[in-house]
């Protein structure tokens, strides 16, 4: 009956300890619709969007985010893929960095592109403040996490 008791008391603190770890890496994933919250107040109040002006220009914005996701989930997996490894080759590394090339090559594209868009928006002076809004709100996002 002891070692019954002293079992159970065991695997209590046991759960009681995972449960633990479950709560804080909890705290640690991202999270998607807090990030865009946030980073949209942000840029909306930092360049001073108007309402009419945020109604367009933050789900724009939004999409480009999500495109540069996109362009670079291969090379992520190709990345993690090779960090896994022990042996790589030559041709396999090659290959990130290609990858790596061609998602830089491809991002500066859409940059372009989007920027054309968002002018149709937003005056010179508010994009260039937008720009500096981003780079601020991923450093401080970052920093704090």
């Amino acid at each position: 009956m002891k070692k019954v008791n002293i079992f159970l008391i065991v695997i209590f603190v046991l759960f009681s300890f995972s449960m633990q770890l479950v709560a804080q890496d909890g705290g640690r994933r991202f999270d998607r619709d807090d990030f865009f919250s946030k980073r949209n107040a942000f840029i909306a109040s930092a360049i001073d969007l108007t309402t009419e002006e945020a109604a367009v220009f933050i789900p724009m914005d939004n999409e480009l985010i999500h495109k540069k996701f996109e362009l670079g989930r291969e090379c992520r997996k190709i990345e993690r893929e090779l960090h896994e490894k022990k042996d790589k080759t030559e041709d396999e590394c090659n290959k990130l960095l290609k990858c790596k090339e061609d998602v830089k090559d491809k991002s500066g594209r859409l940059d372009r592109e989007y920027q054309e868009k968002f002018k149709k928006v937003l005056s010179a002076e508010k994009i260039l403040k937008y720009e500096r809004a981003d780079r601020d709100f991923f450093e401080s996002y970052f920093r704090n996490r």
